[in-house]
Formats: C-alpha cells, sequence, structure tokens
C-alpha cells in the first residue's frame, strides 16, 4: 500500500497519478472538503451573482483521476447544490463512493474536556476571535479566506 499527496500547485495531478499506476488511475481518492483549488474567472463570476457558491473542481478530480471500479471518500460537507454534477462518471467509471460527517455529539464533551485541560492547542486553526454581533463579517472573511482566515470563533 502505498499513499503520495500530490501538490496541484507544483504538479499535473491527474498525468502523475496517471504515471504512477501506469495509466490505470488510483485505487482510492479522497476529497477532503474544505480547501478549494484555485478557482477559475467562471466560477468566481457564478459565485458572484449567486449561481453557484463553491467549487467541486476537487471531487471533479477525484473522479477523473480514479481508477474503473474504485473509491471516492468524501470527507466534510458540500453545503450547495451544484449544476452539471457529474452524476455520469460515477456510473461510467461504476465508483464507489464513501461520504459521511463525524458523529461529532459522541465526541463533544471529550473534546471540550482536552482542550479547558490544554492537552489539545487550536492555535493553527482558529484564526479569528470576534464578538457574536459582528456574524455578518466574521461569515465574509471566513467564506472570502480574507486575512488568511482558516477559522472564527464568535463570542457572545
Amino acid at each position: 500500500n502505498k499513499v503520495d499527496i500530490l501538490n496541484p500547485h507544483k504538479v499535473d495531478v491527474i498525468a502523475a497519478i496517471r504515471e504512477m499506476t501506469g495509466g490505470r488511475g488510483a485505487d482510492v481518492c479522497i476529497d477532503a472538503v474544505g480547501f478549494e483549488p484555485e478557482r477559475s474567472l467562471v466560477d468566481k463570476l457564478k459565485a458572484t451573482i449567486n449561481f453557484e457558491k463553491g467549487s467541486i473542481k476537487v471531487l471533479e478530480m477525484c473522479f477523473e483521476a480514479v481508477r474503473r471500479s474504485g473509491t471516492v471518500s468524501i470527507l466534510g460537507v458540500y453545503g450547495s447544490p451544484y449544476d452539471n454534477f457529474p452524476l455520469f462518471r460515477i456510473f461510467d467509471k461504476g465508483l464507489t463512493i464513501k461520504q459521511g460527517q463525524a458523529p461529532v455529539l459522541n465526541y463533544i464533551d471529550k473534546l471540550i474536556e482536552l482542550v479547558k485541560e490544554e492537552k489539545v492547542v487550536l492555535d493553527d486553526i482558529i484564526t479569528h476571535t470576534m464578538p457574536l454581533s459582528e456574524v455578518s463579517h466574521a461569515y465574509k472573511i471566513f467564506d472570502k479566506k480574507e486575512d488568511d482566515c482558516v477559522k472564527v470563533v464568535l463570542k457572545p
């Protein structure tokens, strides 16, 4: 078993996967929802006029990179509907799609305890703290990734 992480800013991911697998494709591709590649001007325009809020470019790359009868795993949540979802690729290649959300309520009490005990440090992901009254601004900078925003904590 081999795991490779490819940086799409440095290599043509699809070509690299094809080369590594003798043209077959990856057994499994994982879309860890949340980090989008550079978006095209058309994608940005769609978002601006509210046709589509996000992008499924990474998911589309997974469908292209995975082998026939392979598996695409989606970790996280796509919160918006998308036009022209490539359902035909799933059927054409006989793909298995695995997705789901973590059962957060099962873990939240223990996680809060670990944070209070400073056994888990959140400084690298919580980049902004704002009062609840600034919720609109918080969502704006989070959505647009302004000011290197990763996560915002809203305080009542």
